[in-house]
Order: C-alpha cells, then sequence, then structure tokens
C-alpha cells in the first residue's frame, strides 16, 4: 500500500484506482501523480531485446532516435555553448555520441545497466563513469535524463542527487512520459500503455513534475512536450522526414505529446 505521494509527503493520502498487470495503481488526489505499488526491477534491463537495445545497428538507431536527440540538442545550445553535460541513465549511448560527434559538447554518461553499457561500448566507443550516481564527484554544467525518473521508487530523492551534480546556475533537462497526452486522453488512464508495471513506477502530470523539480531547487525555463517516435508515420514519411514532422510541431503546440520536455535552471549564483 502506498501511504504518501513520492513527489510531496503532505499532499492528501494517495488514493487506490486500479489493479494493472497485478499491481495496485494509486493516484495523488493533489497532484495526481500515478504511483505503482511496487519496488524498482533491474534485471529488466539486462533482458534481450530491451527496446534500446533492439536495433541492430547504427542505421537503425539513427531512423529512430536521430530526430529526437537532435531536437534536444538544438534546444540545448539556446542555453550553452560549449559546457559539460552528464546524461544520467544514457542507455545505448546514441545521445551520448550525438552530442560529442555532432554538438562538439564534452558530453559524460552514466547507465546501470550492463547490458546497455556494453551495447554503447560495442557501437559507439562509449565508456561510462559508472553505474552510480553517487560516485559522479564533479558538478557538471548540464544534467540530462531522458524517460529515467519514471522508473524511480523514490523520484524525488533522485531529482536531488541531479541537483547536487549541477554547478549554482546550471541547467537540468529531463523528459518523461505525459499524463496529459494524446494517447491517454484516447485511451484512459487504465488503457495508457505508459501504466505498464514494473516498467514504469511513477507517472507526472505537468503540475506534479514542476513542484517536484521545483523542490530539488530548479526553476523551470521552457516546458514543452515530444511526440518523437510516431511510428506509424515514419512507415509512409518522406526522407526529409516531412510528415514526422509536422505531426510532431501539431502535438507540441497542443502540449499533447507523449513526453514532459522540460528545460530547468538551479537556483543559485
Amino acid at each position: 500500500m502506498i501511504e504518501a505521494c513520492v513527489v510531496n509527503p503532505t499532499h492528501r493520502a494517495p488514493r487506490h484506482a486500479f489493479v494493472k498487470s497485478g499491481v495496485d495503481i494509486y493516484a495523488c488526489p493533489t497532484c495526481a501523480c500515478v504511483m505503482a505499488d511496487l519496488k524498482f526491477v533491474p534485471e529488466q534491463y539486462e533482458e534481450e531485446g530491451y527496446y534500446t537495445m533492439s536495433f541492430a545497428g547504427k542505421a537503425e538507431i539513427e531512423s529512430q532516435w536521430g530526430f529526437r536527440w537532435r531536437y534536444i540538442l538544438d534546444r540545448l545550445k539556446r542555453y550553452i555553448e560549449r559546457q559539460r553535460i552528464l546524461d544520467v541513465g544514457a542507455g545505448n549511448g546514441y545521445f551520448v555520441n550525438l552530442a560529442r560527434s555532432e554538438f562538439g559538447l564534452e558530453t559524460d554518461g552514466i547507465e546501470i545497466s550492463k547490458s546497455e553499457t556494453e551495447y554503447a561500448r560495442r557501437l559507439f566507443g562509449i565508456e561510462y563513469l559508472g553505474s552510480e550516481l553517487e560516485r559522479v564527484t564533479k558538478p557538471y554544467d548540464v544534467v540530462a535524463s531522458f524517460n529515467v525518473i519514471e522508473h524511480v521508487n523514490a523520484p524525488a530523492g533522485f531529482a536531488e542527487r541531479m541537483s547536487e551534480r549541477v554547478r549554482p546556475g546550471g541547467y537540468l533537462i529531463l523528459t518523461t512520459p505525459n499524463p496529459g497526452c494524446i494517447h491517454r486522453w484516447l485511451r484512459g488512464l487504465r488503457g495508457w500503455s505508459m501504466v505498464c508495471p514494473p516498467h514504469h513506477i511513477n507517472l507526472f502530470p505537468r503540475r506534479a513534475l514542476e513542484e517536484l523539480i521545483g523542490r530539488a531547487g530548479f526553476e523551470v525555463l521552457e516546458y514543452g512536450t515530444l511526440s518523437t517516435y510516431i511510428n506509424f508515420v515514419r512507415k509512409i514519411d518522406t526522407k526529409s522526414l516531412l510528415l514526422r514532422r509536422a505531426a510532431f510541431r501539431l502535438l507540441k503546440a497542443t502540449k499533447l505529446g507523449a513526453d514532459h520536455f522540460v528545460v530547468c535552471r538551479k537556483r543559485g549564483t
């Protein structure tokens, strides 16, 4: 049973919403955060065929991830020039690879999955700093975390640990599934594919996410949504990604994109 909201324990007690895949799902009456009553299952990230490692080579990874990472890196360049980035939960390594090779940014990564760490080493020659955020002692100009915080049992503590690795006045770049997206509204919360224990543990509406970030010492500079995969569009798109860009812009303009995208600055001088 979940007795306190993971965003802020002073919120009203979470209420049981439904059961999915044998797991009790709760919702916070105050901020509407969605919480699965389960513990972190690290073994799932080592499985053969896990989605970030399901690509045979660089061309397939580029087709799936290139559009997303270049958009984020272009946005990031509005705030920084050639500063240092830490990617927390760096996965298959393609963001780190593009940040280094195309954008000239000094970029490190950490990753808990041994399988993904080896995958990034094999495909891109990337050596991660390790698996534990606590062992990163030097401050960074930017800490990035893409679709990681929804996998964490204690997201408030995770946000605070990321804050400790950002220099005062530095930035946090974060993405996580958006409960306000078009898929959730069409399918309902129970039918939304992002409610998928044990893979996702906590899901944050915009209000909840901004409160969580604020409590960790950040102010939000930019909020938007991302829909970069859109697989049915990719199958019929042009080489210039005309249809993909159009769908992306429409969902972004209406705040109905699949993921939150936030750029935050750490308070302080």
